[in-house]
């Protein structure tokens, strides 16, 4: 009996709480809603243990998607680090008549010609000057006190006046389907082989910046002058309107018959010497801006036989927010990003010959002949310095020398030309060939003293590679963004909520405390009267309305004992 009488009790005063308008004193619906919840539910408290384990769950949920989102981010941030250029096909082919034909060096493996040569006696400097053309080994100490007898004693000098000339050993050009005479064409130039001959490289008032040894310009047969123009990597010929004849000359057009051919002359019963282990040439393809080193990278062309070279191009171009990359990262200098010291154009190759006369300098004193003037003052070597010279010619192609070339990255904008060398042999009976230049040769001088040459493109286009960035700031954060998003729903605006909370939130309550408000019905936004009767005192608002918790504890709660207290003081009201 006792029992059912406090349930009817406890029944009547619960009845009683709920009749009160108590809702119109508070200010939000998310304040009406907690305190309706907590009269109408105490037994939420009985469910206390399920809401853990909810809370459980949803907490180890989220932490499952947040790692691996994160996971995932950093993921895409190391592709980005450690693969910051992807290098594509182009969209575009490039047409072969808009480029300029590949640049042709070509050498006579002998460099000095017996019947000039064979007089000299064996302690005179000319002799010591031979042995080092011949790549000989030779005792260079007796020399450390020799003065040169005058300005033209120098081993280039020695060169050009006892080596063969590059009209005596090219006696046959064709450019495109026209005959042309071969000076017109080619020029001498001194490299590490010695004097050898080039076609199409651009005129060295537009390749060096100091001084320059000059032998010859390309003659003019019939009036026919060859003006020089600036070629680059990134603007080309850059003129509207180009001169009749100018070179670098461009590509006339795919197939042999729109290439370069050329018939060289060895003249073997005049070596002294080679470079080799054999008579012939050596050839370099190199783009009109390079200066080429021919020992270590010509390939050989062979005497007595047609000898057909295919030639393979590959254009890099970067593209437009590829600058926006740092150079370390995207292995490559832009030509106004690197400045050379003698060279104007910045490429691989000229920035390796740079490093090679920075390390002879440093350890002799003084430059070859081949190699670049990056000091104006710094004079040549000379016999007595041939010894250290050679010490550092084997320390050329070593890598781990110096950090110097380290530095030489490629070019963003490159071209690059690559031979495929087919061969065949002259004739060795006699019948009809179709160059007439042959009419008049003996099968034994063709097979004994002259190669042929032919050099061309096969196809009419060609097409190149994009250097690109991999990825940039907007790609990285879309693709952080989107697997966020997909695994805890976060976007930017978490940043500003996370930064409220943390920081601005804190302050505020630390510094700014906000006073409790009583509640009233205007408050609330309602137009309704409140019932006299059922109203509560205003004395007791304030039991409606709880202080600002601390931090930790904001929101409204009522517990047990807070309604307890609740409901003896709406007892007493009700009485």
């Amino acid at each position: 009996m006792e029992n059912s009488s406090k349930i009817l009790k406890e029944n009547e005063k619960r009845k009683t709480i709920e009749k009160l308008p108590i809702h119109v004193y508070l200010k939000t619906n998310s304040q009406r809603f907690l305190l309706e919840t907590a009269l109408n539910g105490l037994k939420y408290v009985s469910d206390s243990h399920r809401c853990v384990w909810e809370r459980m769950y949803y907490l180890i949920s989220f932490l499952i998607c947040f790692i691996s989102g994160l996971y995932m981010a950093i993921y895409f941030l190391n592709k980005w680090q450690h693969t910051p250029v992807i290098i594509s096909l182009s969209s575009k082919p490039t047409a072969i008549a808009s480029l300029p034909f590949p640049t042709v060096t070509i050498c006579n493996m002998n460099q000095v010609l017996r019947s000039k040569v064979e007089h000299f006696p064996k302690d005179s400097p000319d002799y010591a000057f031979l042995q080092k053309i011949c790549f000989k080994d030779h005792n260079y100490t007796q020399f450390q006190n020799f003065t040169p007898r005058s300005e033209k004693d120098t081993l280039p000098n020695f060169i050009v006046d006892n080596a063969q000339s590059c009209e005596d050993m090219i006696v046959y050009c064709k450019f495109g389907e026209v005959q042309e005479t071969c000076t017109d064409l080619f020029r001498e130039i001194l490299l590490d082989e010695g004097l050898c001959c080039v076609f199409n490289q651009l005129h060295p008032y537009y390749l060096f910046k100091a001084k320059y040894r000059f032998i010859r310009d390309f003659t003019a047969t019939n009036g026919r002058t060859t003006l020089p123009v600036k070629w680059t990597f990134e603007n080309g010929y850059g003129q509207e309107y180009l001169p009749k004849r100018f070179y670098p000359r461009k590509t006339p057009g795919a197939g042999a018959s729109k290439g370069l051919t050329v018939i060289l002359n060895a003249d073997v019963k005049n070596y002294y010497c080679s470079s080799t282990n054999g008579a012939g040439f050596k050839m370099m393809l190199h783009n009109p801006v390079d200066f080429p080193f021919i020992r270590e990278s010509g390939l050989p062309i062979t005497i007595g036989k047609q000898t057909v070279v295919r030639i393979t191009t590959k254009i890099n171009e970067p593209s437009a927010t590829l600058r926006q990359v740092a150079p370390k990262d995207r292995q490559c200098y832009y030509s106004n990003e690197k400045t050379l010291r003698y060279f104007k154009f910045y490429t691989r190759q000229n920035c390796v010959s740079e490093c090679d006369a920075e390390l002879v300098y440093s350890i002799c004193g003084c430059l070859p002949y081949y190699l670049p003037l990056i000091y104006p003052n710094a004079t040549l070597c000379f016999l007595k310095d041939m010894d250290c010279v050679a010490r550092c010619e084997r320390l050329f192609m070593v890598s781990s020398v110096g950090e110097c070339k380290s530095n030489c990255l490629a070019g963003c904008h490159e071209i690059t030309h690559s031979p495929d060398m087919f061969s065949s042999s002259f004739s060795r009976h006699d019948y009809y060939l179709p160059d007439k230049f042959f009419h008049n040769r003996t099968l034994e001088e063709m097979n004994e003293d002259l190669a042929m040459v032919t050099f061309f493109y096969k196809f009419n286009n060609i097409r190149g590679y994009t250097k690109a960035p991999y990825t940039g700031l907007t790609e990285f954060m879309s693709q952080t963004g989107g697997i966020m998003s997909l695994m805890v729903g976060f976007s930017v605006i978490c940043i500003a909520e996370c930064f409220y909370f943390i920081f601005v939130k804190i302050f505020f309550d630390l510094n700014l405390p906000r006073q409790p408000e009583k509640l009233s019905a205007e408050d609330d936004g309602m137009s309704a009267t409140i019932n006299q009767d059922n109203a509560l005192d205003k004395n007791h608002l304030r039991y409606l309305i709880k202080p600002r918790k601390p931090i930790n504890n904001r929101t409204m709660v009522w517990n047990i004992d807070d309604m307890k207290k609740y409901e003896s003081k709406a007892m007493q009201i009700k009485k």
